[in-house]
């Protein structure tokens, strides 16, 4: 199967409580990933440096042994780091995989809608995994 999925988690905007098993949820996204094909990238987004209790770093520890990928965005006075980080890393996605390809985003940030339309113009399939009552953009 060379069909090519990445998974992009907004992880700042859309963490799990850290009292749940990070395997368990990785296991369930990459379930759910197969049905799409291979994936190649499933990376998280996050400043570190706000999630440093005992129970976030393990947390963090259990993402990084099932295969996640943890992209530090401090933000350093900033805002939208992990937003634009997330965006374009789908972009070299996109321009690395061309369609038929598929982009999960974990989020409930309604600044990717515009980029998930795009996406979906060219052809990938997008899914959105969110929390409940997300923006209907998305």
């Amino acid at each position: 199967d060379n069909r090519k999925v990445a998974i992009f988690w907004d992880y700042e905007n859309c963490s799990p409580p850290v009292s749940s098993r990070a395997f368990t949820i990785v296991n369930s996204i990459r379930r759910i990933a197969h049905i799409f094909g291979s994936v190649t990238t499933f990376k998280a987004y996050l400043d570190m440096s706000e999630q440093s209790s005992e129970n976030a770093v393990a947390f963090r520890s259990e993402l990084q042994s099932s295969g996640v990928s943890m992209i530090d965005c401090p933000h350093d006075g900033r805002k939208d780091v992990v937003d634009k980080m997330i965006l374009a890393d789908m972009l070299v996605f996109a321009i690395d995989h061309h369609s038929p390809a598929t982009v999960i985003l974990i989020s409930g940030d309604r600044d990717y809608a515009c980029t998930m339309s795009a996406l979906r113009l060219k052809q990938y399939n997008v899914i959105l995994i969110a929390p409940p009552n997300i923006h209907p953009s998305l």
